[in-house]
């Protein structure tokens, strides 16, 4: 069985000032939209699973494992699972991000910028 989700279903929340979540689960994945303002500020954290970042517009540079690491539209970031990582907007514009999360990935990823451990 085929299902469909769609962002607009989904209710925004704030979780740190400025930032906004949404999430999509289903039985395969977990897609998390965030939207930053600028001069926002995602703390450092870590979770278990990898996550595949696609950032769909401005500009936001992260810092994965004390690293600076700047992504722009069209670029995606392949963070290893439990490696520490936050992010912040550095330019005036909203940032628009897709997070997916898996704790294993099944089949390469090749990208403009990664970060990875495989």
């Amino acid at each position: 069985m085929f299902a469909v989700h769609l962002w607009n279903d989904v209710e925004p929340v704030e979780v740190f000032p400025g930032i906004f979540r949404q999430a999509l689960v289903t039985e395969e994945s977990t897609i998390v939209r965030y939207t930053y303002h600028p001069g926002c500020v995602f703390p450092v954290h870590q979770h278990p699973e990898e996550q595949v970042t696609l950032v769909h517009s401005g500009e936001i540079e992260f810092e994965v494992d004390g690293a600076p690491l700047t992504l722009r539209a069209g670029q995606i970031a392949v963070i290893p699972g439990r490696m520490p990582h936050g992010a912040r907007v550095t330019a005036g514009e909203i940032v628009v991000t897709d997070n997916f999360i898996a704790s294993a990935r099944r089949s390469p990823l090749s990208f403009d910028t990664h970060i990875s451990d495989r």
